[in-house]
C-alpha cells in the first residue's frame, strides 16, 4: 500500500541515497523531463502559528530546495514535484522525477514503491527512538506531591 503522496519526498529521502540516485537517474537517461516552473532552492523564513493566540510569527529561515516538472516517456506523461527542507536541489529534482514516475506508473514504479517502502520504515524508525527518548524524560510530578502518608 502506498503512503499518501504528500509523504513521497520525506519517505524517498529517508531511503538509500545510492538507489534512489541512481533509480532516477535510469529514468531521466530514457525520458524528457521538462520544468514547469524554475527550480528554486534557498532559505525561506518558517512560518508558525502560536497555538494560545493563533498569532503567526517566524520562527526563522530554513534551507528549503523545491522542484515542479514533467516527466514525457514513450509510456506516458506525468507532472511530478518535490519540497523538501534541505539544499540539495539535486536530490530534490530527482525525487519530482521519481514523482512523476510513481505518478504515470511508469514500469519503474515496483522499484519506486519498494524505496517508499524502505523510507517510511526508515522514518518509524527515527520516530520510535525519538518516543522512547521522549519518554525517559517523562516525570510523574504525582510522586514529588506526596508527603509520606
Amino acid at each position: 500500500m502506498r503512503p499518501e503522496r504528500e509523504d513521497w519526498a520525506a519517505a524517498l529521502a529517508a531511503a538509500d541515497a545510492g538507489r534512489v540516485a541512481a533509480l532516477a537517474d535510469r529514468i531521466r537517461d530514457r525520458a524528457t523531463v521538462e520544468p514547469l516552473a524554475p527550480p528554486r532552492e534557498g532559505l525561506m523564513l518558517m512560518q508558525l502559528r502560536d497555538s494560545v493566540a493563533g498569532a503567526a510569527f517566524h520562527l526563522g529561515e530554513i534551507p528549503m530546495a523545491r522542484v515542479h516538472l514533467r516527466l514525457t516517456t514513450p509510456e506516458g506523461m506525468a507532472e511530478g514535484g518535490a519540497a523538501l527542507m534541505t539544499d540539495d536541489l539535486a536530490l530534490v529534482t530527482r525525487l519530482a522525477i521519481l514523482d512523476a514516475a510513481l505518478m504515470a506508473d511508469l514500469p519503474e514504479a515496483p522499484e519506486i514503491e519498494a524505496l517508499l517502502a524502505m523510507g517510511m520504515a526508515a522514518r518509524a524508525e527515527v520516530q520510535a527512538r525519538r518516543a522512547l527518548a521522549l519518554d525517559r524524560t517523562r516525570v510523574d510530578f504525582q510522586l514529588l506531591s506526596e508527603d509520606g502518608e
